[in-house]
């Protein structure tokens, strides 16, 4: 976590500043103007742009406590991507304004390396799903998706975490195809390397980073 929650301590005024984003709803479009980041308070929110075959490619996903797209803002660009709420879960979120981002990196001047501190993070990951769609197998691939997002939504030092996307979003996640990750996550579950109840899902992390490695 790189602390931007802090940012509701120091601003209450932005506490109660809240907007649901519903299951599959879009917050903002690719390429319009970027005008507002957004702090994720609940949920999660991905950013996904399309394919010439027509399907999405999920590019990142931002986790609580985790600003999504400020450089953007701050640099007064477009957004890189189509941003919205998982198809399986809400999310919820506080607008920040290019001038209140402003305010809130003279006020704290770490804050913006904490901005590139995330897009650089976002960045590995999709390098490194990008990587192993040429030297992985899609169980790998797999398995690293289901670490990241674990980790980054886990609590305290449980096992079990929510999970927030559809088969289909994490196959778009990984460059797959959704029946694909059925079978895999199907091998996974024999296997003893997951659980799935409830919408929760267990994990067996030690044995998903022996097949990582």
């Amino acid at each position: 976590m790189l602390g931007f929650e802090a940012i509701l301590k120091k601003q209450p005024e932005l506490r109660s500043r809240k907007k649901r984003v519903k299951r599959g709803q879009a917050l903002f479009q690719m390429d319009e103007m970027a005008d507002t980041a957004y702090l994720v308070r609940e949920g999660v929110l991905i950013t996904v742009c399309g394919a010439p075959n027509g399907r999405e490619v999920i590019t990142s996903v931002y986790f609580p406590g985790e600003i999504c797209e400020g450089i953007a803002v701050l640099t007064e660009s477009g957004y890189l991507g189509t941003a919205r709420a998982p198809k399986k879960s809400d999310a919820v979120v506080t607008p920040l304004s290019r001038s209140e981002l402003l305010d809130l990196i003279s006020r704290d001047p770490d804050l913006y390396r904490r901005l590139m501190l995330t897009q650089n993070e976002k960045q590995r990951f999709k390098d490194r799903m990008l990587l192993g769609m040429v030297a992985d197998s899609c169980e790998q691939r797999a398995a690293a998706a289901l670490l990241w997002l674990h980790q980054k939504g886990a609590v305290g030092s449980s096992s079990t975490s929510r999970c927030y996307l559809c088969r289909q979003e994490l196959a778009d996640l990984i460059g797959s195809t959704v029946e694909t990750v059925i079978r895999v996550l199907s091998k996974f579950r024999k296997r003893g390397l997951m659980e799935e109840r409830d919408g929760w899902v267990d994990l067996n992390l030690l044995a998903l980073q022996e097949l990582v490695a």
